[in-house]
């Protein structure tokens, strides 16, 4: 009898997680057409398929869906970089181009998600609510999972064949390389436009292997 109650609480469970994703669908489909501040809960409702009154049982309101949706389009983003990494990095390829790699992937997945990413303030949601630092400690885990299935590995690979014979620590060269990509994104938010991947890549990749090879 408890474990029938269980599975039933589980099915529950899952239609809800399921709506719950439907609604942030329709409401990243609302904010790319009207823009996340001149969307109203009304239009996601509609473009969701629910009643006004029936969204609030799954969002008390804009503000908690637009952090819902923040949360899984930025946690999106990193985890895309984290799980595409490991497909084009080797020990086996010189410096140069490992970093080359790198980069390009950083830029591309950016891309994907730059509409949301470019409309919306993340750490301005993530701090006006009372989950923001449980939002913080996973974002500061993630960002560390991205640096040791990433430049983390290229920076210490390179070390050990002499490509790099700089002083300077590890995880510090890596934030080194996080800061000038952080650049470039915040460059591409204030122009509203994704820049040339390729050139920037390439512009790039020769300041940074310039400045890392000591």
């Amino acid at each position: 009898m408890m474990e029938e109650a269980e599975l039933k609480e589980e099915r529950i469970s899952k239609v809800r997680d399921i709506k719950s994703e439907h609604i942030l669908d329709a409401a990243l489909e609302v904010f790319s057409k009207k823009g996340i501040y001149e969307a109203r809960l009304e239009d996601i409702a509609a473009e969701a398929g629910f009643s006004k009154a029936s969204l609030y049982n799954y969002y008390p309101n804009k503000e908690a869906i637009i952090l819902s949706l923040t949360t899984r389009e930025w946690f999106g983003f990193i985890d895309a970089l984290n799980n595409s990494q490991e497909h084009g990095i080797s020990q086996d390829l010189p410096f140069s181009e490992n970093m080359r790699r790198y980069l390009h992937l950083s830029f591309k997945i950016f891309g994907k998600h730059f509409h949301f990413i470019a409309n919306i303030n993340f750490l301005k949601f993530i701090n006006a609510t009372s989950e923001n630092e449980s939002l913080i400690g996973k974002l500061t885990e993630l960002r560390k999972y991205r640096y040791q299935n990433g430049i983390l590995k290229v920076v210490k690979w390179a070390k050990e064949k002499n490509e790099i014979v700089s002083e300077i620590p590890d995880l510090s060269l890596c934030r080194f390389v996080d800061a000038a990509i952080i650049g470039t994104y915040h460059d591409w938010i204030h122009e509203k436009k994704i820049g040339d991947i390729e050139k920037t890549t390439d512009n790039l990749c020769k300041l940074l292997m310039n400045g890392m090879k000591g």
